[in-house]
């Protein structure tokens, strides 16, 4: 295989799957590993690629003028896309805890972060997809999320919110309790008795 043929290919490989991926992406879901930009960063430098290496040689017309037009119309919607998708991965935040099903982010909700406090997040990965669950608490401007544990026979995740250490000093607040949260609530109901055990275990510990 020529150059030419396996830039147009990488091309087309490279396009639909981004394509696939932008689709099945839901609103607050996100992508693993960047592979979204890296998928459609690597679409359109296949296509100039193409468009360079063919440049003096005969090629099929409509091919030639499909890429001509994606390399067009692809430099406008690359910095769109770019902006947004690089917006996304700036307000999905840093990884506080993960395991080999969920990870739980420290969700930015504004890009001046005094105006609005950030949130913690559940997402379950899915294949290259992580899958938004629910929000675990609101109140991450005060506190820092410590001691992460998942408890997926319980349907669960328990963790401790320790004030930070602007909060610590400025508040006589200096709570610092496990809280046990749901992952699936269906499940997480059928074993409450077992939840409320686990919480009062946890914080007897804590309180030794």
């Amino acid at each position: 295989m020529d150059k030419t043929k396996y830039s147009l290919a990488l091309h087309f490989v490279c396009l639909c799957a981004f394509l696939a991926i932008f689709f099945n992406t839901g609103e607050d879901d996100g992508v693993r590993w960047h592979l979204d930009i890296v998928l459609f960063v690597g679409s359109l430098i296949s296509a100039v690629a193409w468009l360079r290496l063919t440049r003096q040689k005969g090629s099929n017309a409509f091919v030639r003028f499909y890429m001509r037009l994606y390399s067009i119309i692809s430099v406008p919607i690359a910095f769109f896309m770019l902006f947004e998708l690089g917006f996304w991965h700036f307000r999905k935040g840093e990884i506080v805890a993960e395991d080999s099903n969920y990870i739980i982010r420290k969700v930015h909700q504004g890009i001046i972060m005094g105006i609005d406090p950030d949130i913690f997040s559940l997402y379950e990965k899915d294949g290259v997809f992580e899958r938004y669950v629910r929000t675990l608490t609101s109140n991450h401007f005060y506190y820092n999320m410590k001691s992460v544990k998942f408890h997926e026979d319980l349907s669960a995740v328990s963790f401790r919110l320790e004030p930070t250490e602007t909060w610590a000093k400025e508040s006589s607040d200096t709570t610092s309790e496990y809280n046990v949260v749901p992952i699936y609530e269906e499940e997480f109901n059928r074993h409450l008795r077992e939840i409320d055990s686990l919480k009062k275990e946890l914080n007897c510990r804590e309180g030794k």
